[in-house]
Parts: C-alpha cells; sequence; structure tokens
C-alpha cells in the first residue's frame, strides 16, 4: 500500500511539475510574441472582424498617417516583428498603428484571401471597414495609408496593390510573394513598393515558383525575380541602380509611370526570418523612411 502511495504521489508530482513547466512556456510564449494593443471588434459582412490598434499618446491637430502592420501564419494577436520600435516611431512622428487579425474564411486557403476576385473580396472589405472604422475616432490623412507585411502578410500586401491601389499611398513587405496569374487585378494607380526577401528562404522560396497548398483559389505563387519583374514591367520602370553592403544587395526602379517606384532588397545570407537591420539601419526606420516619401494626390473636386 505504502509503495502505492508513494507511486502516485511521483506520478502526481511529475503531472505537477509538466504543468507548471507547460504555463511557464505559455507565459514566456504570451510575454515575447502576445499582442497587448486594445482589441477593437467590427461586423463585415455578418462576420465580427478584430483588429489592434495604437493611437499616439500625444495628439496634435494634424491628420494622422496610419500604417497597417500585416502579420504571417495564422494572423492572429501575434505582436509584429519590431512592433515596439514601430510603436516608439509612432509616437514620435505622430502616426497611427493597426494590427489586423486574420480569419479563415471560405474560400480562404489561409488566414488571409489571396487572389482576391468577384465574391471573394471579404478580407478586402474588411481592411476598408477597419480603415473606416479608426478614422470615425481618429483624425486619418487620407492620403497617407500605408501597409507593412510579413510572409503571408507580405502576400497579402500585393492584393492591397492590386484591390486598394486608391486607398494606400506606399506599400512594404518581407518575405512574400504573389499568385502567378491574378484573377483580378487591374489597380487604378501604381502603388510604390519595397520588397525585402532572403535569398536563404526555405519556405517561401526566392528562385523558384511555387504551388499554393493543393485547392486551385490561388494556384502558383511567383519566384522573387519574377514578381519584381512582373511589378517593374507593369509599372513601366525605365532606370535601376544598384547598391550593395555585405550580403545585401539594395535595387531600385525608378522613372516608372505615375511616378511610381519599386525598390527591392536582396539578402543573400538571410531565411524566413525577419531581418532586425537593412544596409546597417533598422528595418523599421528604413521602412519608414520609403512609406514616409509617398502620399496620394488630392482627389479633384
Amino acid at each position: 500500500m505504502k509503495k502505492t502511495q508513494r507511486a502516485l504521489a511521483i506520478v502526481l508530482g511529475v503531472i505537477a511539475l509538466g504543468s507548471a513547466a507547460f504555463f511557464l512556456y505559455w507565459a514566456y510564449v504570451i510575454d515575447k510574441y502576445g499582442q497587448h494593443l486594445p482589441l477593437k471588434e467590427i461586423s463585415v459582412g455578418g462576420l465580427t472582424r478584430e483588429y489592434h490598434l495604437f493611437v499616439p499618446a500625444t495628439l496634435t491637430e494634424e491628420p494622422m498617417p496610419l500604417v497597417i502592420l500585416l502579420n504571417g501564419g495564422s494572423a492572429g494577436s501575434w505582436r509584429f516583428p519590431q512592433q515596439f520600435d514601430w510603436q516608439a516611431l509612432g509616437e514620435e512622428k505622430g502616426f497611427i498603428i493597426a494590427v489586423p487579425v486574420g480569419k479563415l474564411v471560405p474560400p480562404n486557403e489561409g488566414a488571409w484571401q489571396l487572389n482576391s476576385h468577384a465574391g471573394a473580396y471579404h478580407d478586402i472589405n474588411f481592411v476598408k471597414a477597419m480603415i473606416d472604422d479608426i478614422a470615425s475616432s481618429n483624425t486619418l490623412d487620407a492620403s497617407r495609408h500605408y501597409a507593412v507585411g510579413y510572409s503571408l502578410g507580405s502576400m497579402f500586401s500585393y492584393e492591397f496593390a492590386c484591390q486598394l491601389s486608391d486607398r494606400f499611398a506606399a506599400l512594404a513587405s518581407f518575405a512574400g510573394s504573389m499568385p502567378l496569374v491574378q484573377k483580378d487585378c487591374e489597380p487604378a494607380r501604381n502603388v510604390p513598393l519595397l520588397h525585402i526577401h532572403g535569398v536563404l528562404d526555405p519556405i517561401i522560396v526566392y528562385n523558384n515558383t511555387w504551388d499554393w497548398k493543393s485547392w486551385a483559389s490561388v494556384g502558383t505563387m511567383h519566384d522573387i525575380p519574377g514578381l519584381i519583374d512582373f511589378w517593374r514591367n507593369r509599372y513601366q520602370c525605365q532606370t535601376e541602380q544598384t547598391t550593395s553592403f555585405e550580403s545585401e544587395t539594395h535595387l531600385v526602379y525608378d522613372d516608372c509611370r505615375q511616378d511610381s517606384r519599386i525598390e527591392h532588397y536582396r539578402l543573400t545570407e538571410a531565411d524566413h526570418g525577419w531581418p532586425e537591420t537593412l544596409m546597417g539601419e533598422p528595418t523599421y526606420t528604413v521602412l519608414w523612411s520609403f512609406l514616409n516619401r509617398h502620399a496620394l494626390e488630392p482627389s479633384s473636386p
């Protein structure tokens, strides 16, 4: 009997230790990656959609730019790479930050709908409704809406270039691509684009096209040189400039139609992990410097 009690005590002790380790692990994960910004809810097309919002503590009377950070993976309530740095910059420069939460809605093949088309605009409609919701309680500068995407969020940002070119002044992203064949991509204007990619990326491979999962909604995805060429040719860019820094190459395609611009950072030794720096500068400041140079032209009366 005593042996049985001792064995039971040992088993219970092991379970208790395992449970404690499990909860400590998740506490660490939530502390390191969890989203801390207030969560907002809106109804879009009969669905409840969510986003996190940062508004600078020091407000001015001037309309504020909006930066949307698009997570990859499940696009859940996780902290975006360098988000604390983005928030500090937003406080300094006076811009609002939104982090939308993805939702797996058919015919999505992931948290964000790619290859948006008639009958499958729910994520695009969500983004538009989110912007309108933010504008209802904040003074936004409608000429300076920007988005930054990571991985699947990068892929979703190219949906903005196709579907929301009249609402976004510029887009920047890391480690994504877009469908080789678009079902609906006839943008009203040429949105300036910045794309960063690691040549060693094993997930979104730099030099190979690849098929998105097993359905036909999205199809084959561009390799990265093909992605850049797609937009460069569409924008009819006339000049190319190349700058190198250690294992990084910065390509600029300029003199494009509608005074647009495409920039690409090719990181020879990088994989799928978000780079902390670009060309020796913090990545978030490089991206903001690019975005901040662009604004939509005022609408005609």
